[in-house]
């Protein structure tokens, strides 16, 4: 449901700061954010906000790698690598499959494609305005 921003401003200021701006938000109608957008904003947060994490992602988007290889090339111990492939599994950000003992992990593109362009589309960066 769109509100109009004028009449939200003048619930909490009355019309203090519309002398100078009403002209231009006059016909100025938005939707609030809704919850399941902001958990979209909040996943890639999640992603890229760990050092780690966005490291694992570089080497995954170059090859499928198993845990050993992530944590010889990035120096971190196993527990740490572990941790952060287990929180990335769980976003669905990646894909594990089992070879032998070893589990090698890849990105799944497809969703870190969705969630982008998703992202992308709740910020109006595909349109012209």
């Amino acid at each position: 449901m769109k509100i109009s921003v004028i009449e939200e401003i003048r619930k909490v200021f009355e019309s203090k700061c519309l002398e100078d701006i009403a002209e231009y938000l006059e016909n100025v109608f938005i939707q609030k954010p809704q919850k399941e957008k902001i958990k979209k904003f909040l996943l890639l947060k999640k992603i890229f906000s760990n050092p780690t994490r966005i490291s694992i992602l570089l080497l995954l988007a170059q090859a499928p790698l198993p845990v050993c290889a992530l944590t010889a090339i990035l120096g971190k111990h196993q527990t740490l690598i572990s941790h952060n492939l287990t929180a990335l599994k769980e976003m669905g950000i990646i894909h594990e499959q089992r070879v032998k003992k070893y589990k090698i992990y890849s990105l799944n593109k497809e969703k870190i494609r969705e969630l982008i362009k998703d992202i992308c589309s709740l910020l109006n960066l595909g349109k012209d305005k």
